[in-house]
């Protein structure tokens, strides 16, 4: 995975996360063909404790190399970052983003966040 090979490159200078946020397309709400030719087939959570499992098999069936961080089940993060399904960020260290990708799967693009992370890093 592309994300796991910039967190590798980029590692020993800064930190990087994955948080897990709300299912997009769970089997009891807007499913998706993909997910049911991938075999990936989950109901909404109802707890914490179910978004936990949920996203250590994420984790597990993606090989993330990073940590994995939970949003709460008000989905703060999801909410306050526009996050739903997939987002990328780069955030300095005052707490500022620096970049971010379109909200989707369409706006999924490794190789900018790739730049934006350099680019950060280079700047003084």
């Amino acid at each position: 995975m592309r994300l796991n090979e910039i967190a590798t490159q980029y590692g020993a200078e800064m930190d990087f996360y994955c948080v897990y946020i709300q299912e997009a397309h769970p089997d009891d709400g807007w499913q998706v063909q993909h997910n049911l030719d991938d075999d990936i087939i989950l109901n909404t959570p109802n707890s914490i404790e179910e978004r936990a499992d949920i996203a250590e098999v994420c984790a597990l069936r993606l090989s993330m190399a990073m940590p994995m961080l939970l949003d709460d089940m008000t989905d703060q993060a999801d909410k306050l970052y526009n996050a739903l399904p997939e987002r990328l960020y780069v955030i300095d260290k005052t707490g500022i983003v620096r970049f971010k990708t379109v909200a989707g799967s369409r706006g999924f693009e490794p190789e900018a966040w790739a730049s934006a992370i350099a680019e950060l890093l280079r700047s003084p």
